[in-house]
């Protein structure tokens, strides 16, 4: 089966979302949440509403899941998230964290690290007068940082600060502030 051109394709978004609910097990099932959340968009848009949203849950860990929907939808699909009450008979509450238009970009915005990474095994850190910390990933000048002071990037919501080589030390190319030289 040939896949549609681009132009006809319809249009997709990623909603990332927290459950939070009375069972602290986190045993809520895939099944029983994606029921629940079609059984409220049901009951508020119809099924022509239902149909026309395309909901279909693509991840969930019990905690945390990743919804797709059309993009035309995404005032109907906050509603029929905030209008889950309850799941099996257990209370719940489901938290939208954010929207985008790739799954890629949603789980790197919105979706936490599930392996801690040791960034003081690999001696890669920056330690200078203003800023100091571990270095997450690098690409060509650009350096992204997790600062040790929490409070540097308070208040943007990034647990990352982006730097240049510019930034940390006047524009020498090797002049980055750490041993290896990135």
């Amino acid at each position: 089966m040939r896949s549609r051109l681009p132009v006809l394709r319809q249009r997709r978004r990623y909603m990332v979302f927290v459950l939070e609910s009375e069972d602290d097990s986190g045993m809520v099932q895939a099944r029983d949440l994606m029921g629940e959340i079609a059984s409220s968009q049901l009951s508020l848009f119809g099924d022509s509403g239902a149909a026309a949203n395309r909901l279909r849950l693509i991840s969930f860990d019990g905690q945390i899941g990743l919804i797709r929907f059309s993009h035309q939808h995404l005032a109907e699909t906050r509603a029929a998230l905030a209008a889950v009450s309850s799941i099996r008979g257990i209370k719940a509450a489901i938290r939208t964290k954010g929207v985008s238009g790739t799954i890629k970009s949603a789980r790197e915005k919105y979706l936490p690290r599930l392996v801690k990474l040791s960034f003081e095994s690999d001696g890669r850190r920056i330690e200078q007068k203003d800023i100091s910390g571990c270095i997450i990933r690098t690409h060509g000048v650009k350096v992204d940082l997790c600062p040790d002071d929490r409070y540097k990037s308070a208040g943007s919501g990034a647990r990352f600060l982006g730097l240049t080589s510019l930034d940390l030390c006047g524009g020498h190319e090797d002049a980055d502030g750490t041993a290896d030289g990135l």
